[in-house]
Order: C-alpha cells, then structure tokens, then sequence
C-alpha cells in the first residue's frame, strides 16, 4: 500500500475533481424537473423494450422501495406501461410509453447538449485527447471491478438482444424505420426458430450478471457461416470485450469445420471495422442503402478459416 500512495492520492485527488464535474452535468438533469436518480431510471428503462423492477434496482444499485416508488410516481404520470409478462405471469415487465420516449429523448439531448457546450473551448486534438484519457481509465477501472463472462444465450435473452440493437441503433446510427426494425426482429428470430447447436451459436456477455452483449454465427451452408448481431453495451467498450466475444465465434467456426465467414456491416461502425480487419477479414462488396432511416454505405466483409 505505501508503494501505491501516490498513485492513490492521485486518483483520491481526480475523484474529488470529477464529482464536481459531475455535479454540474447532474444540475442540468435536475432542471429537467427530474432528480439524477429518474434519469438514470428513464435512461435504463430505455435500453430495452421491456425490463422488470429488480432488474433495474440491481444495475442501478437502487433500494427496491425507493424503486417502486420511482416507478409508481412515472406510471401515474404516464412516462411508464407495466403489463404482466408473457414468459412468465408473475412477472410484470415495465417500458416506456410514447410520452416517456419523447423525455427520454429530451433528456439525451440535453446531456449532449451540455457536453458540447463544455467542449467549445478546445479543438478537435484537446477533445480527441479526452476521449482517450477518459477510456483508458474506464477500460482499466472496469478491469479491477467488474466480472466480466460469456455464455451461451437462453430463451430470455432474445428479448434483450432485438430490443437492445434497436435501441442502441436508433440512438447511434439513427436507424428508425420500419424496413430496418422488422429485419432485425425476423432476424433474430428465424435464427432462434432454426437454431442447430452443431451448425450455429449465439454468446450473451455479461458484466456482473446482467446481460452487455452478444455474437451469434449462423450457418450459411456446410462449408460458410455468418457473423451477426455483434454488439456491445457502450460503457464496456474499448478495452477488450469486444475482441473476445469475436474471438469466441470465430473459434466456433474452426471448431465446426467451417472454412469461411462472411458478415455484413455498415461504413459507420468504425470500432467494429477495426477488430475484423485485425482479424483478417477483407472488404468484398459494398451498396448504397437508404430504407433504415439514413443513407449508409453497406459493406460485406469476408475471412477464410
């Protein structure tokens, strides 16, 4: 311990700087007329389209009477619909109704709003800078804090899986319409109906027990398999994560005797572009798509095993 103090005092000394910062991102939630708290419940609530109570006071590490009472005071005014679950009726899953989407989204748009405000005063190199101080401290936090594992998905993952890359790329890709929705949601679904252990794989990360990701491989023919529904839950991403999900569905294909994987992406998926082509696979095709809510640019990418 005394080898370390300085490197404690510093980060002792670093925390104090952030929770102040922190505390001026909190004041422009709390003039939301929302305590830090709602947001964080509305923020959670919106990953998914459906979630349950204990769910939500487990990730946010909330007392689950003050999480009824969150809950309750949303549903009387009408930000939340609660309805009895179909996997199980003792269960009732919560999600947000239209007027709570429309606050969620203002709520986003005004954390990114301040954001951008805070960063006025420093150029593109000074932000770029923040950018990677501030993942390298998540990156190795989350090493020394979480317990990161994956396995393979359960019939209560499917939910999470659709739900989640629709949410998460309506918020980063801007994917809205109903072209785009009713292809992941069969997707994912004819690859579950279909599902043969010996020709197909879908991994659920977790990060302390709650699901933070997923990779499936499909099988195209004997011989080629597809990587699909590749996704990670942004704070766990870039340190590692990532590569090991690849990793693992990869190593599925070699273990299933397959000799090629192809998957197809889209231009804007940087971090993404970066692990395939470490991993070898090459760009083959590309198209011009509009019907998903914005133009992008579509890419097929290709690795022989």
């Amino acid at each position: 311990m005394d080898d370390n103090i300085d490197i404690i005092t510093d980060i002792r000394g670093f925390n104090r700087f952030y929770t102040n910062f922190l505390g001026l991102l909190d004041q422009h939630i709390l003039d939301s007329g929302y305590s830090l708290t709602e947001a964080r419940v509305i923020f959670e609530i919106s990953k998914t389209e459906h979630c349950m109570a204990n769910q939500l006071s487990s990730i946010l590490s909330v007392d689950s009477s003050y999480m009824s009472r969150i809950l309750a005071k949303f549903e009387k005014s009408g930000l939340i619909i609660r309805n009895t679950s179909r996997e199980d009726n003792r269960n009732i899953e919560i999600r947000l109704s239209e007027k709570g989407i429309d606050i969620f989204h203002e709520l986003n748009d005004r954390s990114n709003e301040q954001i951008q405000k805070i960063l006025e005063k420093l150029n593109d190199e000074e932000c770029e800078k923040i950018r990677d101080s501030m993942n390298t401290i998540k990156k190795y936090l989350t090493i020394a804090t979480t317990n990161l594992s994956i396995r393979p998905y359960k019939k209560t993952d499917v939910e999470y899986v659709i739900d989640r890359q629709l949410s998460l790329y309506e918020t980063e890709r801007q994917f809205t319409s109903e072209v785009w929705k009713k292809y992941l949601v069969q997707g994912v679904l004819a690859l579950v109906d279909k599902f043969n252990p010996e020709k197909d794989c879908m991994f659920i990360l977790e990060c302390n027990e709650n699901p933070a990701g997923c990779v499936a491989i499909t099988h195209s023919n004997e011989e080629q398999a597809q990587f699909r529904y590749f996704f990670l839950e942004p704070e766990l991403r870039g340190f590692g994560a990532g590569q090991r999900l690849l990793d693992m569905a990869l190593n599925f294909c070699k273990e299933k005797g397959y000799n090629h994987v192809f998957l197809w992406t889209v231009s804007a998926q940087e971090t993404a572009r970066n692990l395939y082509e470490k991993a070898g696979f090459k760009v083959t095709e590309t198209s011009e798509n509009s019907d998903w809510g914005v133009s992008v640019l579509e890419e097929r990418w290709d690795l022989d095993i």
